[in-house]
C-alpha cells in the first residue's frame, strides 16, 4: 500500500466519522445541535475535498 492511498483511506475514515457525529448530533436535537451543526458540516465537507485532493493527486501521479 502507498503512502498516497494511506492518506486517501485516512481522510475517508476521517468523512465516515465526522458524517457520524452529525447524525448523531442530529438525532438528538436541541439547541446543541443548533449549535453545532454547521460546525460539523464544516468539518465534513473539509474531509471530503481533502480525500478527493488526495484521490486527485494519486491518478496523477499514475500518470507518469
Amino acid at each position: 500500500m502507498s503512502l498516497m492511498t494511506a492518506f486517501v483511506m485516512v481522510a475517508a475514515l476521517f468523512t465516515i466519522i465526522s458524517l457520524f457525529n452529525g447524525i448523531t448530533s442530529m438525532a438528538h436535537g436541541g439547541p446543541e445541535d443548533d449549535r453545532m451543526s454547521p460546525v460539523l458540516m464544516f468539518k465534513r465537507v473539509g474531509w471530503q475535498a481533502l480525500a478527493v485532493l488526495f484521490i486527485l493527486l494519486a491518478l496523477l501521479a499514475n500518470l507518469k
